[in-house]
């Protein structure tokens, strides 16, 4: 298993891991400081940090002793979805427990200095919650361990959802983010396609700049229906296009998710009998497109 693992997405997860500790430890270093070290606060916040960072630790530990005995898949890519899958629920409790403990010390007076510091661990947290995730989700489809069941759809209520979950962010940066209204149905697994229509509307919002606009529609081409993000960004360097639905790519070095949710978003299209694909020009932003036999 070690061998499966060594130099792949797993083994570079949990350097990520290993890194995020680090800086936790840099940031509570901070927030003590910028307290003499004196507060009842202070001293919480380092049993608590202390307490996280020793079980994140121990965790990664063991991950890295797991035995060699391991049922035997069909291919390394499944064999390390297998791993990823199995450990999805310990690696999300260490940066769920982070995330409690930056919120409940957020809740309390601080220095303009430590709050920087524990937004900056909100921040990041959120961030990494993110990419396990994207990088779960993927891992389980990999192991096989997803089951798609399809049957007819609306996809009007699908997209108020996708586009409800992302306003928030909208409003932050001023964007104008709106789905037109469609009675198109389609053949799909709802969670499957909910998940994708968010990552696609999620993907248009990161690359928008401020003021710019993301649209989601749909509109029937034959006896296939075309879920379609448009959004005002810059659009993608040509030279990058192939490398959209590539995990690790150059591509998504700059966005939150890593990219990883373009890439998943395709994985569930493929499995509801759909296809995913991506056009952009220049200067003339980016259209995403996901095609589904009707209903």
């Amino acid at each position: 298993m070690r061998e499966a693992v060594t130099g792949s997405p797993a083994a570079r997860l949990l350097l990520y891991m290993r890194l995020l500790m680090v800086a936790g430890c840099v940031a509570c270093l901070g927030v003590l400081l910028g307290h003499d070290g004196l507060t009842i606060l202070g001293v919480l916040w380092s049993v608590f940090a202390a307490g996280i960072f020793a079980a994140l630790w121990y965790l990664l530990e063991r991950l890295q002793r797991l035995p060699a005995r391991v049922e035997v898949l069909a291919t390394p890519q499944q064999q390390e979805g297998e791993f990823l899958s199995a450990m999805g629920h310990d690696l999300r409790q260490p940066a769920q427990a982070i995330a409690l403990f930056a919120a409940t010390l957020s809740a309390h007076p601080l220095p303009d200095s430590s709050r920087k510091l524990v937004s900056g661990i909100e921040s990041a947290v959120e961030q990494l919650s993110e990419q396990l995730e994207a990088v779960f989700a993927i891992a389980k489809l990999e192991a096989g361990r997803v089951e798609c069941s399809t049957r007819p759809l609306s996809l009007d209520g699908l997209f108020s959802q996708a586009i409800n979950s992302h306003l928030d962010e909208a409003h932050e940066r001023q964007l104008h983010l709106r789905h037109v209204p469609t009675a198109r149905r389609v053949l799909g697994d709802e969670a499957m396609l909910l998940k994708a229509i968010d990552r696609m509307v999620a993907h248009a919002v990161a690359i928008t700049g401020e003021g710019g606009g993301v649209v989601l529609g749909a509109r029937q081409r034959g006896s296939m229906v075309l879920i379609e993000v448009w959004d005002s960004s810059e659009g993608i360097a040509v030279e990058l296009l192939p490398q959209v639905f590539i995990p690790g790519s150059s591509y998504g070095q700059n966005l939150k998710d890593r990219g990883l949710g373009l890439v998943l978003a395709r994985r569930l299209a493929v499995l509801q009998g759909g296809q995913l694909t991506l056009a952009s020009r220049a200067g003339r932003g980016c259209l995403l497109r996901l095609a589904l036999p009707a209903a």
